[in-house]
């Protein structure tokens, strides 16, 4: 039976959530469909299949972000091309430049399915600071509309591009598949360094240093619990790391805060942690906090917009004010976005109540299991054999 021809866009493999599902799916339905995967930069760091067919769409890129906008036509029109030439009637796309490539094919007058993946809260992803935020929502208002479908991975992002972007078209929820089996493995590879071995109790926090993650918080947070037997571990690098690296000098905090670069295998350092802190000033789905409840760890988020709320506490409404206070979730504590204060008490309960600790640790796991990549790929096989 001749299989379906699909082709997946995004900008590259490098790094990233959206960039692991795109990893999954062509390893996971390389026997099922003929997808041909389509690049913006030629940089892949995540498994693929090994005989993966790849074309690159943009061989000049530009540091510019204007003139990566103003280009955007002209990658449409060579896309457009690469579909018409190996028949293609299938496009899913990942990521917001990929996705305005996607929707300007409408343009050219394609007629096959557009699907695009939206994967982060777009309305604080472009925040109206600069031309190019402001450039950005004009393209998601003009062009997103040109979809068939538009997969959100939160029904919080899906609600930002109904009401605040005015896209009205059709719309799926599929969340981030998370690969208990790899977990498993991996957890069994290494040890961390002795250096670092979890004695105290550790709270965990895995992210990029850049505001959006907010670590900040998290160690002003932890200059309040000197007077406890706790200490912090944020796995990362960016942009933010010389500025956090001098904060924590300042308040003296270098035996109570360790940053550590960016790991292949965060999992054993998860394993031996306590719990898991997430500070995001807002979130798509965030993997790491499936990984966190797949190693059984309590966890403690913000209550940031995003999917955050559909993970920890689904009982509550996304359109529910945010909390002021700690909220106790089913999976999870949330606390206000950007209270240090706030996120010390919650620190200082999850250290004390070893009852509370206890009953997260039983249920994290199980929750973690319904977002297991078996069942999320279902999801995805339905989808691409519907459009």
């Amino acid at each position: 039976m001749k299989k379906k021809k699909i082709s997946i866009l995004i900008v590259s493999l490098y790094s990233g959530g959206a960039e692991r599902v795109v990893s999954i799916l062509l390893n996971y339905f390389k026997d099922t469909f003929d997808i041909q995967l389509v690049l913006l930069q030629p940089v892949i760091e995540y498994e693929i299949p090994s005989d993966q067919q790849i074309t690159v769409l943009d061989k000049n890129p530009s540091n510019n972000p204007l003139l990566n906008v103003l280009r955007i036509p002209l990658l449409a029109f060579r896309y457009y091309r690469f579909l018409k030439k190996n028949n293609i009637n299938t496009s899913l796309s990942f990521l917001n430049r990929p996705n305005f490539i996607s929707g300007f094919l409408k343009v050219f007058g394609w007629k096959g399915k557009i699907i695009l993946s939206e994967r982060t809260l777009t309305s604080e992803y472009y925040t109206v600071k600069t031309i190019g935020d402001k450039m950005g929502r004009l393209l998601v208002k003009k062009l997103y509309p040109y979809a068939d479908l538009i997969v959100c991975n939160s029904k919080n992002i899906e609600a930002d591009l109904r009401t605040t972007f005015k896209v009205q078209t059709n719309y799926r929820i599929i969340y981030n598949p998370i690969e208990l089996k790899v977990i498993k493995e991996k957890i069994k590879q290494f040890a961390p360094p002795a250096s670092i071995t979890s004695k105290p109790f550790t709270f965990i926090s895995i992210g990029r240093l850049n505001y959006i993650k907010n670590h900040l918080m998290l160690i002003k947070a932890a200059s309040l619990l000197k007077d406890i037997n706790c200490r912090v571990q944020i796995i990362g690098k960016g942009e933010l790391k010389e500025t956090l690296d001098n904060y924590i000098v300042a308040a003296g905090m270098q035996e109570h805060v360790i940053i550590i670069d960016h790991t292949s295998n965060p999992f054993s350092y998860l394993t031996m942690a306590d719990c898991f802190v997430l500070t995001s000033n807002f979130e798509g789905f965030p993997n790491v906090v499936l990984e966190a409840l797949a190693c059984s760890l309590p966890v403690i988020s913000t209550d940031c917009k995003g999917g955050i709320r559909e993970l920890l506490t689904p009982s509550i409404a996304i359109d529910t004010p945010a909390t002021t206070d700690i909220f106790y979730g089913e999976y999870g504590m949330l606390v206000p976005v950007g209270n240090a204060e706030v996120l010390a008490q919650a620190m200082r309960k999850i250290y004390f109540d070893t009852a509370l600790h206890q009953t997260y640790k039983l249920k994290n796991f199980n929750r973690a299991k319904n977002f297991d990549v078996s069942a999320i790929m279902m999801c995805f096989n339905d989808l691409l054999n519907q459009y």
